[in-house]
């Protein structure tokens, strides 16, 4: 019988298979259905600051200070700490509910308050804070490297405040992602997810505005996940968790021999339930026994990078090769 436990951020899991950060885990009777699904571990739906600053902001208190700066500055902080308070007591409630890893997260975007929520989930007793930064320029005058270093300094300053392991979400738009996921994982960050899947927005032509994008991932996104999971996984000393576009048993074990520690799941279980988790762990289960794999580390990371001598597979940005020889 297939074994599938593994490891994740230093924390045991029971299969690879994590619910992603979403709507399926916003609240404990839903943690509670991943949990009896067959998941390995559960991501919280994310704590997101700006949400928690528009809601202070529209607090009508804030009005009877408008004329006073400091007294107003002083509320606004007040409504800042008290939101949250629903989210937390998720994060308790959630971890009492169930016997799997609860895993907190948090999309901000400013130093000082990832520090006061990651402070507080720690306390609620979750078993880790995945952070999921999502920072986008809109001017020439933000650079590379400025991005790269306010991304470095919340992960550095989040890693410094709490004694639960650390993971980063992060997107696929950077110069260089073997550099930032390795000045990631020098900040102190235990973990990488490979890829954020950010908001799409999208236009409707015929009113002449703006409409929501299709939320939901398609299969035949995996693929940029595949070959940079082969790529960061033998590269950076962490571990990894390959997220979007996984759709079925069969990417989820390829992502796995790629180097993938874990795999987070979700817009599939939106399309057909939560109970499809447990078909993906019963196939998984299935491939291995057919494969005479024990364990999970039998094949983890047998196609990662340094498995592909050619480099053919994961450098290969075109059918046919630039220049011979390039390696």
């Amino acid at each position: 019988m297939a074994d599938l436990r593994t490891t994740y951020m230093g924390l045991e899991l029971k299969n690879p298979f994590i619910v992603s950060s979403s709507g399926l885990t916003d609240s404990v009777e839903k943690v509670i259905k991943a949990e009896q699904a067959g998941a390995g571990a559960v991501i919280l739906k994310s704590l997101f600051e700006e949400d928690i600053a528009n809601a202070a902001q529209k607090d009508g208190s804030l009005d009877t200070y408008a004329t006073h700066p400091e007294a107003m500055e002083y509320i606004t902080h007040l409504g800042m700490l008290q939101h949250p308070d629903a989210y937390l007591e998720l994060v308790e409630q959630s971890v009492k509910a169930v016997n799997i890893p609860v895993i907190a997260s948090l999309n901000c975007y400013s130093d000082e308050w990832w520090l006061d929520y990651a402070q507080r989930i720690e306390k609620m007793g979750a078993h880790g804070l995945e952070l999921n930064i999502a920072l986008v320029p809109v001017s020439v005058k933000n650079s590379t490297e400025d991005v790269e270093k306010q991304i470095i300094s919340i992960v550095k300053k989040a890693v410094k405040a709490v004694n639960i392991p650390v993971s980063v979400k992060i997107g696929s738009s950077f110069s260089s992602l073997p550099e930032i996921t390795n000045k990631i994982r020098r900040a102190g960050a235990s973990a990488i997810v490979l890829f954020n899947r950010f908001y799409r927005p999208d236009i409707d032509i015929e009113k002449i505005e703006f409409k929501n994008g299709n939320p939901l991932s398609s299969e035949d996104e995996y693929g940029v996940v595949l070959r940079w999971t082969g790529i960061l996984s033998d590269l950076i000393d962490c571990d990894f968790s390959a997220t979007t576009g996984i759709h079925t048993a069969e990417s989820a074990i390829k992502l796995i021999l790629a180097g993938a520690n874990t795999v987070q799941i979700c817009s599939v279980l939106y399309k057909h339930g939560i109970s499809f988790l447990t078909e993906m762990i019963q196939q998984t289960e299935e491939w291995m026994d057919r494969k005479e794999f024990v364990k999970i580390s039998d094949f983890f990371s047998l196609l990662s990078m340094d498995d592909d001598e050619e480099r053919k597979y994961y450098q290969r940005l075109q059918y046919v090769k630039a220049l011979k020889g390039l390696k």
